[in-house]
């Protein structure tokens, strides 16, 4: 019996030090972040900065590997079939707890699937408009939409983007009917609003931002609780003459669920340091994000908590994938 106890001891420091070794070494080799969207997008300007700085900390070189489709399941997807060894990260966001009701045949779960490393920065959402339109507040919004229903339109990233799911919260609380006109990715509809061919637009501040400081833009209002810094003289939704909505989009990082704890430890330490460098807190500041107060002990709780909310929140509005 004494020789089973110090074989089995024996293994279990063997084990022990093999998982340190391995949180030591990570990456061993080149690192992919698999962005389930197409460039340009609020996953994607979030998950780029985070990649630079990491490049300039660790060994191995850190890529950005854009696979959208399909509300983003897609890229998860592949994420997810991916081997658990510290070499594939997913970016994301609130997108993928949407996702959950939107697409049930997604062939993964992001709570049993996935374990989120990090919750890299949360934005308002802003509802904007062409710089040239005649809308200058919520209510007249709100008043045009009731006078003629289903004519005036908005624009998103696509069926059940956040986007679509917020614009059509919106609609539900202001008892409007408004027209939407999908767009395969943030960056098209964007052009297409500032073109004018559609009449408003609930995007993230992060991609809306610099249109918004370069002119191209109306910012009419933030759909949360505080005003955004970045533009302090936006009002909020409640403020405009609209309904008290508190919505934000966040972004994250994922590991696979089998990846070696040691290493998810190791990928929170260095995106922890990433996140603090300059360069990435100046993108940030730009875009108007900040970066959540959550402690990592409570991350997957908090996902888990907005996988419910938004599930519960889809599932009432009905919408559909396509």
């Amino acid at each position: 019996m004494a020789r089973i106890a110090t074989v089995l001891v024996t293994c279990l420091g063997m084990l022990a030090i093999s998982s340190t070794t391995n949180a030591e070494v990570w990456p061993a080799r080149l690192v992919r972040i698999v962005v389930p969207y197409g460039p340009g997008g609020g996953v994607d300007a979030f998950a780029r900065p985070i990649a630079a700085a990491l490049n300039e900390r660790l060994p191995q070189r850190v890529v950005i590997d854009n696979r959208s489709g399909a509300g983003g399941t897609i890229g998860v997807l592949n994420a997810a079939q991916s081997a658990a060894d510290g070499t594939t990260i997913l970016a994301g966001g609130v997108h993928q707890p949407m996702s959950e009701a939107l697409y049930p045949t997604r062939g993964y779960r992001i709570d049993k699937d996935f374990v989120p490393i990090a919750i890299t920065a949360s934005v308002p959402n802003i509802l904007v408009v062409p710089a040239t339109s005649r809308f200058t507040s919520v209510k007249q919004i709100i008043d045009a939409a009731k006078a003629d229903p289903g004519k005036l339109s908005y624009c998103s990233s696509g069926n059940g983007t956040s986007q679509h799911i917020i614009a059509e919260m919106f609609k539900r609380s202001t008892a409007t009917d408004l027209l939407h006109i999908p767009y395969r990715g943030t960056a098209p509809a964007l052009k297409d609003l500032m073109g004018g061919f559609c009449d408003m637009m609930f995007d993230g501040l992060g991609t809306s931002a610099p249109q918004i400081a370069g002119g191209r833009l109306r910012a009419i209002a933030v759909t949360t609780q505080h005003r955004a810094p970045l533009f302090a003289d936006v009002p909020t939704l409640a403020e405009a003459g609209g309904p008290a909505l508190d919505i934000a989009t966040w972004y994250a990082l994922w590991a696979l669920a089998a990846t070696d704890p040691a290493i998810v430890e190791r990928m929170r330490i260095v995106i922890r340091q990433a996140l603090d460098e300059p360069t990435v807190r100046q993108v940030w500041q730009q875009q108007g994000a900040q970066i959540p107060d959550i402690p990592p002990d409570a991350i997957a709780a908090f996902v888990d908590q907005q996988t419910q909310f938004w599930t519960r929140t889809v599932t009432e509005l009905g919408i559909k994938s396509d």
